[in-house]
């Protein structure tokens, strides 16, 4: 993975850079662990402005939608931790409707936070978080290649690239405190680039999240170093609030 790239992307993306734990639940909680980089708690929302494109055969759709995510329920399990059910529902803009889109779930265990989404579970977070910190975020799921769209090295492996620092997002919601975690960041100027990454902020938990997968045109020969699009996804999901319902 190279870090310059990621760090590239992440400029172009954010408007301006200036930029704990038990194994069970039953046990204390310290806050100083970094627990609220990932709060988990029933009543807890946010809203994300999302902008997604698709391109297939190098044609674009583009689309744009708001995403509210909110834990809605709890159990425990035999071991004393406690899954949150987060409910996902979408709206075309702050006039529609909420539409339902799908249900993920979210624990705490060992000192790392686990999320499913989709019947596919991650490792989203360490903790306590500090810079470099490397993990293997697809320890629970067998994902071809890691979940990447090329087999390049070390992509199942996240880390932490900034920590603590001040962001303020497209959206225009500022912190003072962030974290960005990156899952994979590989640029191939003749093949493609896979670049993924989430950003989080204390109190509010994830804020930004950016994927980049970009396969380039290499037939017929012609096409090859252009990086002329011929398939891939990009996402851009930005807070725009956060709060209890």
């Amino acid at each position: 993975m190279k870090l310059s790239n990621m760090r590239k992307g992440f400029v172009v993306f954010l408007i301006s850079v200036s930029f704990a734990f038990s194994c069970s639940t039953s046990e204390p909680v310290n806050p100083d662990m970094g627990l609220d980089y990932f709060p988990l708690s029933i009543g807890n929302y946010s809203i994300f402005l999302v902008q997604e494109t698709k391109i297939a055969l190098s044609v674009e759709t583009k689309t744009s939608y708001e995403l509210k995510v909110s834990i809605t329920d709890s159990n425990v399990n035999d071991q004393g931790d406690t899954t949150y059910v987060i409910h996902r529902v979408k709206r075309a803009n702050s006039s529609a409707s909420w539409e339902p889109a799908d249900t993920w779930s979210a624990k705490l265990s060992n000192n790392r936070i686990v999320q499913n989404e989709g019947n596919v579970t991650f490792v989203k977070l360490l903790f306590p978080p500090s810079l470099n910190l490397m993990w293997n975020g697809n320890l629970f799921n067998n994902l071809p290649d890691h979940g990447n769209i090329f087999n390049d090295r070390n992509s199942d492996q996240y880390f932490i690239s900034y920590v603590n620092t001040p962001v303020t997002l497209p959206s225009g919601f500022q912190t003072d405190q962030s974290l960005t975690v990156v899952h994979n960041d590989y640029v191939d100027h003749i093949i493609g680039m896979d670049i993924r990454m989430e950003v989080y902020a204390k109190g509010a938990g994830l804020i930004y999240k950016e994927i980049r997968q970009l396969e380039y045109c290499t037939n017929p020969p012609s096409c090859t170093g252009q990086q002329k699009v011929d398939k891939g996804v990009i996402l851009i999901q930005s807070l725009k609030e956060y709060g209890r319902q």
